[in-house]
């Protein structure tokens, strides 16, 4: 037999040592791609664990391979579909979007959350071109389609029509517009919209897997014939949507469609056929494409590429991936996106990270996305309680020189108890650095039993509302990061859902004022219920923290505003702390007063929309809130709902939108109203 020489056993040893070594290194890299060809093929059904939302840090290699997280998670769907909505999220889920902005441009413009970062809204406006989304209407038994109406300002400020742009997909609804320079950016959806009849029965999981966001993105440069730069969609739906100058910002939500799956599935060999056929189905099947132009489409991400809970193990999955895609309005094809295999429900973004956030166990989880060249993840944390569902939730959430302010409420206790956290980055973590409540403030946010019904933050200065019985207005000192504090409150009949901070120290809370004979003036706890009096606007001096004061408030009876809900319906001009507002209202009355009480229950109420006008000068020596008009244009007996009315305020002149359609009038009172148009 052959010896083998002295030297090549020397060279054998080395070999064997270096890629030892190379094998530790990579085993403990984060980056390790683990080949899932070694874990073992099963001859019986999986026993997988819930699909659930991880708490702790995201890797793109940890455990478990991401193809096999996702298709355990493909796999455990169908059995979790029945206690989730269509696109995969605890049925009490919510997703609402989202306000501070004002234009110096001499017109209003969509009111945001952040200054610097837009969101979608029905209506832009340039000062010259007025872009409106037109829902679809019913109309003689049959339906007009979703478009954009383009309609040009005239030197008198009367609007002309030039031109209508439909969805390129006509089976889709408008989600909301973007508009910059010369590019308008439409986001809609193929929801479908199921009868009365469709819903005794749930679809099967797999076929609404297929639902696609569309963008269509035009050049506007002339407004009379703005020509296609592109028609993008992307598999799933949309979570939110934001932009930052040029940058459009899009989260979306996605489960795999796979071929051939039977979710009828429950004995032993057809769970096994499913899941073997789960694991045969090539990876780049489990991603969502995205389409431009009619193409075949294209996987957003790799696999590999996307980032899984780091605590995962072959037992768990979870099938829904978020993407987040970021397009240049300007180059269509200039596309970044980044995947994560989690729940959301919510977004936030400030102008360097975007968070989303989700539910789990009474806790609020958040993931941390940097808007870096590659939407780089960054970190996860959890707080104690959840978000909650009043106003806007997204409100609730705010980031200052890397810190996040964020309000949570638990549920669980005999009444509910609200705190505010400040979170830092530290590693892959969103670690809580302060909390309030604590030693230094101990005193509780809200009384026994209030519920938090506003929260609004503002550089160093955070203001919250909770109601029960009263209103409570508390005035946080977020100065020092690490010791928040409650600097005052103030008491007063009603509550405000939306705040809206102005110069000069003064606020302005748009929410409902209550019946005060339902108030027991003696602080006796009573079980009668507080009865909502109708739409309330208060002004507020906080200029002196500890003594924050209502200067004074406009109510409106049996009205409301989808301000209340929606802080896009409120139009905002600031000049130099001289501000103008706009907000749309909708009453409703009874023209049978005349009835005796007897025919109380055949009495009928009828809807009335107006808008109102509002004035305060924070300049002044004695600001207040005045009321300068309320635009009641005559509409059609059509209802149309009030909840999607807007705005815009240009100089003196005003635009009133209510359904399709537009009124123009000017900010002097009893000014005559023109139009629709």
């Amino acid at each position: 037999m052959l010896q083998p020489k002295k030297n090549n056993i020397s060279d054998l040893l080395c070999l064997a040592i270096i890629m030892m070594i190379a094998f530790v290194l990579a085993a403990c890299s984060d980056e390790t791609v683990i080949d899932e060809s070694i874990i073992e093929r099963p001859t019986e059904p999986p026993q997988l664990n819930s699909a659930t939302s991880f708490d702790g840090p995201l890797v793109k290699a940890g455990q478990v391979p991401v193809s096999r997280f996702i298709k355990n998670g493909i796999y455990s769907a169908a059995f979790d579909y029945a206690n989730s909505n269509r696109d995969g999220f605890p049925v009490d889920a919510t997703s609402q979007e989202g306000a501070s902005a004002s234009s110096n441009a001499g017109f209003s413009t969509t009111n945001t959350q952040e200054s610097g970062v837009d969101e979608a809204d029905r209506i832009e406006y340039d000062g010259n071109i007025l872009y409106l989304a037109a829902y679809p209407q019913w109309i003689d038994g049959g339906t007009s389609q979703s478009k954009v109406r383009v309609l040009e300002r005239q030197n008198d400020f009367s609007l002309n029509s030039v031109t209508e742009l439909p969805l390129l997909d006509k089976n889709s609804n408008i989600e909301g517009i973007f508009q910059h320079n010369d590019r308008l950016a439409v986001l809609g959806t193929n929801t479908q919209i199921y009868t009365i009849a469709s819903i005794s029965f749930a679809p099967e999981p797999w076929s609404l897997s297929e639902q696609k966001l569309s963008l269509d993105i035009y050049d506007t440069s002339l407004p009379s014939s703005p020509s296609t730069l592109s028609n993008i969609k992307i598999d799933g739906t949309m979570v939110s949507s934001r932009r930052v100058d040029d940058e459009l910002y899009i989260v979306t939500r996605y489960t795999a469609y796979i071929e051939g799956l039977n979710p009828n599935a429950s004995r032993e060999e057809e769970l096994l056929a499913n899941y073997l056929m789960i694991l045969d189905t090539p990876d780049s099947q489990l991603m969502p494409k995205i389409y431009r132009d009619g193409d075949q489409g294209t996987p957003l991400n790799a696999t590999e590429e996307c980032v899984i809970p780091a605590q995962a193990t072959d037992k768990d999955g979870y099938a829904q991936l978020l993407t987040v895609s970021r397009i240049n309005l300007t180059d269509p094809n200039d596309i970044q996106s980044s995947c994560i295999s989690s729940v959301a429900n919510m977004l936030y973004m400030s102008e360097a990270n975007l968070y989303l956030s989700s539910t789990v166990d009474n806790q609020t989880v958040l993931h941390k996305v940097s808007l870096d060249t590659n939407l780089t993840y960054q970190a996860t944390g959890k707080i104690d309680g959840i978000i909650g569902w009043r106003g806007a939730p997204n409100l609730r959430l705010s980031e200052q020189n890397e810190y996040l302010r964020i309000v949570t409420s638990d549920y669980t206790k005999d009444g509910p108890e609200h705190k505010l956290s400040i979170l830092s980055q530290q590693g892959n973590e969103l670690a809580i650095v302060a909390t309030l409540p604590n030693d230094a403030s101990p005193e509780p946010i809200g009384k026994p039993g209030e519920d938090i019904f506003a929260v609004r933050f503002f550089g160093d200065r955070g203001y919250i509302v909770t109601f029960e019985r009263i209103d409570p207005l508390y005035v946080l000192d977020l100065a020092n990061p690490n010791s928040p504090q409650v600097l005052g409150a103030l008491e007063i009949p009603g509550f405000s859902s939306y705040l809206h901070p102005l110069d000069n120290g003064y606020l302005l809370g748009v929410g409902q004022q209550v019946n005060v004979n339902n108030i027991p003036g003696n602080g006796e706890v009573t079980d009668q219920p507080v009865m909502e009096a109708g739409m309330k606007i208060s002004l507020f001096n906080v200029s002196v923290p500890s003594n924050p004061v209502e200067v004074n408030s406009i109510v409106k009876p049996s009205s409301y505003t989808p301000v209340e809900y929606d802080y896009r319906a409120l139009s905002v001009l600031n000049n130099s702390g001289s501000y103008q507002f706009a907000l749309p209202l909708e009453s409703w009355y009874s023209p049978s007063d005349e009835l005796a009480p007897s025919d109380e229950l055949v009495r009928f109420w009828v809807p009335s929309n107006s808008l109102l006008l509002l004035e305060v000068d924070t300049t002044s020596n004695t600001p207040e809130l005045i009321q300068r008009s309320e635009v009641r244009p005559e509409m059609s007996a059509d209802y149309a709902s009030g909840w999607d009315d807007r705005s815009i305020i240009h100089g003196d002149n005003v635009y009133y939108i209510h359904g399709n359609q537009v009124w123009h009038t000017t900010w002097a009172e009893d000014a005559a109203v023109f139009g629709p148009f």
